[in-house]
């Protein structure tokens, strides 16, 4: 039996000694009509755009979540997703996914609490995230995108679901003044093909693809300050740190740095790319170095009277492409769009394309931006209606291309306020060969509906 495999049967074995009566259950309706216009990008597949120029989506999700304490000192939480999508019109050869329909496991947990300060966790596991919206170099336990290539549900609470909670344990000892804790999130397989898409991996190779240790210990001695250790060790070695400051009633100060001694993602190798365009044919193109690189995240952020959130954030990363990086990358996007008259060498250059397309898009699956400076803010805005206005802008200084967006939800009184309506829209420019331009300049917008049983 492989590991990941117990950990779905001990919490199915307990189910029947809990009893629904020791259980407290939530079930939530998601459903969504987005559309989607693209511009003509840089690449081309058979002399063709790889993504459909306008499209419209049709998305709906099921989330059951809960928590049962079959005793006093032991906790079983979960929260599932049935997630399905479909298309008005057929995909582009860059969208096109295995399926229209996904299970996700978003936490199977069970905490058996030793003492009041001292608990133990085993199951599938949410990594703990850091104090960034945009990037935080001290959230180390980074695992892949689960959901659907083309499509995926835009009310903001669902989008954590989509980041693979990892298969493993912990033990957390915390008091007043301090927390510390151990997670450890073992090998369970190996990376997917980078030439697909993260969400059509299976879910071992998504969340326990590494063997991971990660020790984090969080201070609250000093006033006003949050300070946080973390270490990892494994296949990854990193130290991070960070610090929350309160410096005024509602202004926050936060700063993050971590140093790994390995590239955090794949990069393009640049012999590998020579080799290729002297038509002599490698069985891969990116690879990860034993490397030492850097991050570091600065932001601040203001609260209002009425709880309505503003901040402004810039990150950094040695380990993102530099100009002439980056500028070798599509310039052997354009050598492979070039058409030879040979059927089998066009089809080749087009596969090198599909990994090429593949690795980038599994590189920003994990997490990852790729290049070296940013500049991003997020607003939440909550009305005397209690609607919420959520407007976001990410600015990459290197190439000055942007990624804008904006959410509003607003919950409907008739329904008791069971049920919440939200629409948004979103905007990627840059030129053909930025970041946010390098799959086309894109607009997309939503309409939908959360409803809570």
């Amino acid at each position: 039996m492989k590991a990941h495999q117990f950990f779905w049967i001990v919490p199915a074995l307990l189910a029947p000694a809990i009893g629904w009566s020791a259980c407290q259950q939530d079930v939530v309706l998601y459903g969504q009509v987005s559309a989607v216009e693209r511009q003509h990008s840089l690449w081309r597949i058979q002399q063709k755009n790889p993504y459909r120029a306008d499209n419209m989506l049709r998305d709906a999700a099921l989330n059951y979540a809960g928590s049962c304490q079959p005793a006093a000192d032991l906790t079983v939480d979960f929260s599932l997703y049935g997630l399905f999508w479909s298309g008005w019109r057929p995909t582009g050869a860059f969208e096109q996914d295995d399926s229209h329909a996904r299970f996700l496991a978003d936490k199977l947990a069970l905490t058996y609490a030793a003492s009041d300060q001292l608990r133990l966790e085993l199951g599938k596991l949410k990594a703990q995230g850091g104090l960034f919206y945009l990037k935080s170099p001290a959230a180390l336990m980074n695992n892949y995108y689960a959901g659907f290539r083309s499509s995926r549900i835009y009310y903001p609470g669902v989008q954590p679901a989509y980041t693979a909670s990892y298969w493993g344990g912990g033990i957390t000892h915390d008091n007043e003044v301090r927390s510390l804790s151990l997670s450890v999130s073992p090998a369970l397989s190996r990376e997917g093909p980078y030439y697909q898409s993260s969400g059509n991996w299976r879910d071992a190779a998504r969340s326990n693809s590494d063997e991971r240790y990660l020790l984090s210990w969080s201070g609250r001695e000093v006033a006003d300050h949050t300070p946080t250790l973390n270490l990892m060790g494994g296949s990854n070695k990193s130290v991070a740190v960070a610090d929350s400051y309160q410096f005024a009633p509602q202004w926050q100060f936060n700063a993050e740095a971590a140093w790994h001694w390995q590239q955090q993602w794949r990069h393009l190798d640049a012999q590998l790319a020579d080799r290729l365009q002297g038509y002599s044919f490698p069985d891969q193109l990116y690879s990860r170095e034993e490397q030492r690189n850097t991050e570091l995240a600065l932001g601040v952020q203001y609260t209002t009277d009425q709880f309505s959130q503003f901040g402004v954030e810039y990150y950094f990363q040695s380990a993102g492409y530099s100009v002439a990086e980056w500028r070798k990358q599509t310039d052997l996007i354009r050598f492979l769009n070039q058409r030879s008259g040979n059927a089998a060498l066009d089809r080749l250059f087009d596969d090198y394309k599909f990994l090429m397309a593949g690795e980038i898009n599994n590189t920003t699956n994990r997490g990852q931006l790729l290049g070296k400076h940013y500049l991003s803010t997020f607003n939440s805005i909550l009305m005397a209606d209690e609607s919420v206005i959520q407007p976001y802008a990410i600015f990459n200084l290197g190439d000055y291309s942007t990624l804008v967006g904006v959410n509003y939800s607003k919950p409907v009184a008739a329904f008791d306020k069971k049920l919440a309506i939200y629409c948004g829209v979103y905007s990627a420019q840059g030129k053909q060969n930025s970041e946010f331009g390098l799959f086309g300049d894109t607009i997309g917008s939503w309409l939908g509906f959360k409803y809570q049983f």
